[in-house]
């Protein structure tokens, strides 16, 4: 988990440079933000332990250096397999690399400083490179300050946008060194003019807060409703039990079905390292670094071909080379761009194969710069329907939220019961829009709402409603979007009528529309 200290100073001001800020900000975030190279040489407490030599055994707990692994197991038969730990007490298994330590300067005890005051302000004139859409829809970074009791909510709040921003800088300025481009799509705000990260004021139990294990918390934040599968949360969490800790897949498919491109997942820095580079790191494994079978794996989440945010020493029979030998790249991703980070890889390199965080799907990829609109023409729709359950919701078909089956139970539904026979759920536009193509994910909940026995899509003609011209086909799908392109219409309502099968119910998760 490194960083320089003059590095940390150039992401917290928002500077492509390398260069102290001249202002309050330099010195609050130089001593908020330090080096995490530190780390560099140092052993999970965890090797000593014969962690290594028992590929079973899980480390013992160092607790004065965040190293706490109570709570988590490894078991090689699970989801997790044996490079991996499972976060035991979570539904669904979650897998982690497991705890890091804090880096020089830093103390899992002592809570970093927040922003001077002078810098919180207006003037600050701090601002996200790029933002995306509406700054909710689909697949997002939402951060989140999570604390009990006692809450530091607005003393911190700037603090935190500001080292979210940080590492959006890091991820930019990596992409750049392949050509590229790349941001961190996070949930954002206008404030003061400026596109920022929002960040959710998140208030637990202190048990939760404050337990030697990360499942408790974990599932507090999703029962506050932090559970959505298009989010990473990325947690500044206001306790002293690790220094920093994240979900990581493990899985290297070279697609978009990989599981680093969905949610929920998350990765946590405690108040003793809210640091853009912990931050970075932490966020980094939830977005697929660093995977076993890469060039220099460390075999436990990591690289060790420094300098590099993602490298450093993380057990005892490691051995850490220095081949980016410039010292600024200790605040980039992926030294030589081979291992987890390029927005080019040669053709036939391990990048080029297997699974590269820079396809991630949380990232906005291209040109960027100022917010473009969403091509789905459905998320500025208005909803209704034939009938809903009261406890499910018609506007759950163009929330933007793409579900992980037909059988969600975690997000947001449309479903009839106890209706069956035809029903329908539709979209309606202040003005006519031009449509060729949609997108429809059919629920099925397996307790009396079951897939249609047949579907069809209708436009409004200004007059009456008639089924969309030409289409492609109406296949009854589970667990995807099912595409049905057609004959462009321009129409102010379009709707999606289901036959029910039986005397089942029918229902939908999502509805896209395209223009294209």
């Amino acid at each position: 988990m490194p960083g320089s200290v003059s590095a940390v100073r150039r992401l917290a001001g928002r500077r492509p440079r390398r260069t102290a800020l001249a202002s309050a900000t330099a010195v609050a975030v130089a001593t908020a933000v330090v080096g995490l190279n530190a780390f560099a040489g140092t052993a999970l407490a965890g090797d000593r332990d014969g962690r290594r030599a028992d590929p079973a055994a899980v480390p013992a707990n160092d607790a004065a250096r965040g190293l706490v692994y109570h709570g988590l197991r490894r078991r090689p038969a699970g989801p997790c397999g044996s490079a991996l730990l499972e976060v035991q007490g979570t539904s669904p298994v979650m897998c982690t690399h497991g705890p890091d330590a804090p880096p020089a300067g830093l103390s899992v005890s002592t809570s970093v400083p927040a922003l001077a005051a002078a810098a919180a302000g207006p003037a600050a004139a701090q601002s996200l490179a790029a933002c995306e859409g509406d700054g909710t829809s689909g697949r997002r970074v939402e951060v989140l300050y999570i604390h009990g009791s006692t809450s530091r909510y607005t003393q911190y709040l700037e603090t935190f946008r500001t080292l979210a921003e940080g590492v959006d800088t890091i991820f930019i300025e990596s992409a750049k060194e392949t050509g590229g481009e790349r941001h961190v799509r996070y949930v954002t705000e206008t404030v003061n003019g400026a596109c920022r990260p929002v960040v959710r004021n998140v208030q637990i139990a202190d048990s939760a807060l404050n337990a030697n294990d990360w499942a408790p918390l974990l599932n507090a934040v999703k029962a506050a409703g932090y559970n959505r599968t298009d989010r990473k949360y990325l947690q500044f969490v206001d306790a002293n039990v690790y220094c920093g800790i994240g979900g990581l897949a493990g899985d290297t498919r070279k697609s978009d079905a990989n599981r680093s491109n969905t949610g929920p997942e998350y990765a946590r820095a405690d108040n003793g390292c809210w640091t853009a580079g912990v931050a970075a790191h932490e966020l980094g494994h939830t977005l697929g670094a660093v995977n076993n079978n890469a060039p220099n794996a460390s075999g436990y989440g990591h690289c060790t071909d420094e300098w590099d945010v993602m490298c450093y020493k993380d057990g005892d029979d490691v051995v850490v080379r220095t081949v980016c030998t410039n010292r600024s790249h200790d605040d980039r991703l992926d030294c030589n761009h081979d291992d987890y980070y390029s927005t080019d890889p040669p053709a036939g390199s391990y990048l080029s194969q297997y699974y590269n965080v820079a396809d991630n799907l949380f990232l906005i990829k291209g040109t960027g710069g100022n917010p473009q609109p969403d091509p789905n023409l459905a998320r500025s729709a208005t909803v209704s329907a034939s009938y809903t359950s009261a406890w499910e919701s018609v506007t759950a078909i163009n929330d933007g939220i793409d579900p992980p089956s037909s059988s969600d139970t975690v997000n947001p539904r449309w479903g009839t019961w106890p209706n069956s026979g035809q029903q329908w759920a539709e979209l309606t536009w202040p003005a006519a829009v031009s449509l060729r193509r949609a997108q429809v994910y059919l629920f099925d909940d397996n307790q009396g709402i079951d897939l249609p026995s047949s579907w069809r899509l209708q436009y409004w003609t200004g007059s009456a409603y008639a089924d969309v011209p030409g289409a492609s086909g109406y296949p009854v799908t589970a667990n995807a979007y099912i595409t049905v392109t057609f004959t462009a219409v321009s129409t102010t309502r379009l709707r999606v009528l289901l036959q029910a099968n039986g005397t089942s119910s029918v229902g939908l998760l999502e509805v896209k529309a395209f223009a294209g």
